[in-house]
């Protein structure tokens, strides 16, 4: 063979392979999957429809929760709530009915119906922190890889109670109403106190 065609058919060849090797793409499409994140809007809005209304349904009885945690606290604990880490705090989605007393600017109070009446508060002003999110138990730590993307799953859930939740009921709510109502709470194992305890509300209903 001709030592120039020999030589030829290499350079083709290596032009080639060179040429399939190479991934080329826009700068711009590079920049938009770099910049990608998680949607914590997205996820929420789906978490919202999807799963949480099942959870709500299965809210234990918040009388009940506070009698099994006075006389067992440690299974009434295991039982009935949840929490991301290991820690103190431990939260719980709860179910009620109860008479306002007060519907003021930050907050709604209660009497919570029980044997042994006792007070709380509806937030629905200052509604911020973890507890919606860790009391659902439907947000696993290990699913995401930071904590930006935990805590924007707060801060839409948060969002969402504030801009629809609250807003449907507080209007036509007065002293002496007797109401329904499922919400989220907080509490910590060390220093458990019932009274005057803040819930985060999902779902509150006016009864005759």
């Amino acid at each position: 063979m001709n030592k120039f065609l020999k030589y030829g058919i290499i350079l083709v060849v290596v032009a080639l392979l060179g040429y399939n090797s190479i991934y080329i793409k826009k700068l711009s499409d590079v920049k938009a999957t770099a910049g990608e994140k998680f949607n914590a809007a997205i996820y929420t809005a789906n978490l919202w429809k999807e799963k949480l209304p099942a959870r709500m349904l299965a809210a234990v009885d918040i009388n009940t929760l506070r009698t099994a945690i006075e006389t067992d606290g440690a299974r009434a604990f295991d039982e009935y709530t949840n929490a991301l880490a290991i820690g103190n705090y431990r939260y719980a989605l709860v179910k009620g009915t109860a008479k306002v007393d007060k519907v003021g600017v930050d907050d709604v109070t209660i009497t919570i119906n029980s044997d042994t009446p006792w007070k709380a508060s509806l937030l629905t002003e200052f509604v911020y922190g973890n507890a919606l999110r860790d009391a659902s138990g439907l947000v696993a730590l290990k699913e995401f890889l930071n904590t930006s993307d935990l805590n924007s799953i707060s801060e839409e859930l948060n969002k969402t109670v504030r801009q629809q939740i609250i807003p449907a009921f507080k209007s036509s709510l007065k002293a002496g109403d007797q109401i329904e109502f499922i919400g989220a709470i907080e509490l910590n194992k060390e220093h458990i106190h019932f009274d005057d305890l803040e819930l985060t509300p999902l779902s509150v209903k006016i009864v005759p």
